[in-house]
């Protein structure tokens, strides 16, 4: 008794085993290698293969000799047409077949331009997708938080708020943004900061683009009333990747202050900025330098830059975002520093 069920267990493992082995997709290479797997999809000269020893891999087509499925695949030919059916070795042994509910269509490796799954989009129809897709703006908006405050020896409490909503295509991108900054020492106010700007770029090539910018600014700390600027000009991707992106910019502007003793300043002026992102997994470190000399004279300038850190607190909504904002003016008001320096550390909330 316990050798026939020794027997039957046996020949059942190997029935499942062998099973196993004829139910998996079958590529034979033309150096007489055999990969056994899975036939996610074959394009543009390329098999993609699910394989239990190796993960995922890739196949030039033209290492392939012959290929066959276990199950119903749609295989475009050179043809132009597509056939809905089960790939086998034909007779002969060195054309494939094809074979259909209604027929069998024969072919050859170099015939076939594409295998994708049943009900799944066929290539060139998934690219339509995506590049439909790419052209379709899409919104994102982020609301920032950051406070912090100290009562007993010193009586200290400081505030930013931020919001950012950026409706983003292919081809063009546009950013609303604004932010206020408040916060007392001891009874004495040391920042009150209101700003608010619009960014719009529109890309022309690959990494070509032109750029339209305007900023509303006050400072009651710095004694400004209102700092207006508009600026346009071209721009260039210098580093364009997924993860990496590196923009220069070059363009002119139109500078407008007006300040709480009754001076005003106003002169078009030279727009020159870089900005910079890069993500690590699941974080980012952006950065970004603006220098704004007035033309009337280049001594009168401006440098602005910030460069901040996001991290993931949740795996959806919550940020963590720490930065610095370093302000220079080159000819500031009477009793103003020429450089002002903000550290800030806030919650993002973020949603599409």
């Amino acid at each position: 008794m316990k050798t026939f069920l020794m027997k039957f267990l046996t020949g059942s493992v190997a029935g499942l085993l062998l099973l196993g082995t004829a139910r998996a997709d079958r590529i034979e290479l033309v150096n007489g290698s055999v990969v056994v797997g899975k036939i996610v999809s074959a394009e543009e000269g390329k098999f993609k293969v699910e394989t239990d020893f190796a993960g995922t891999v890739e196949i030039k087509q033209d290492k392939i000799k012959a290929f066959t499925t276990d199950e119903v695949v749609n295989v475009g030919l050179k043809s132009g047409s597509a056939v809905l059916g089960r790939v086998e070795t034909a007779p002969a042994g060195t054309d494939l077949q094809v074979v259909a509910s209604d027929g069998t269509t024969t072919t050859t490796t170099d015939g076939v331009t594409a295998v994708w799954g049943q009900g799944k989009d066929s290539p060139e129809v998934r690219k339509l997708k995506e590049a439909a897709d790419k052209l379709q703006r899409k919104w994102a908006f982020e609301a920032a938080f950051g406070m912090s405050g100290r009562t007993g020896v010193a009586e200290r409490f400081s505030s930013v708020l931020g919001f950012k909503a950026t409706l983003e295509s292919s081809q063009d991108k546009l950013i609303f943004n604004a932010a206020a900054e408040q916060a007392r020492d001891n009874g004495v106010e040391t920042a009150n900061r209101q700003f608010g700007s619009i960014d719009y770029s529109s890309f022309f090539g690959e990494k070509n683009l032109w750029y339209v910018r305007t900023s509303l600014e006050r400072d009651v700390i710095k004694e400004l009333d209102l700092r207006s600027l508009t600026a346009a000009g071209y721009g260039r991707k210098l580093i364009k990747k997924e993860k990496h992106d590196l923009e220069a910019r070059l363009g002119v502007n139109y500078l407008y202050e007006s300040y709480s003793n009754g001076t005003t300043f106003e002169s078009p002026g030279l727009d020159v900025a870089l900005i910079h992102s890069i993500t690590f997994g699941a974080s980012k470190l952006s950065s970004s330098v603006t220098y704004t000399p007035a033309f009337e004279d280049f001594a009168n300038y401006r440098i602005h830059a910030e460069s901040a850190y996001e991290t993931p607190l949740t795996a959806a909504l919550w940020k963590l975002k720490l930065g610095v904002n370093g302000d220079y003016t080159s000819v500031p008001q009477p009793g103003v520093e020429k450089f002002d320096l903000l550290y800030f550390t806030s919650l993002i909330l973020n949603w599409k």
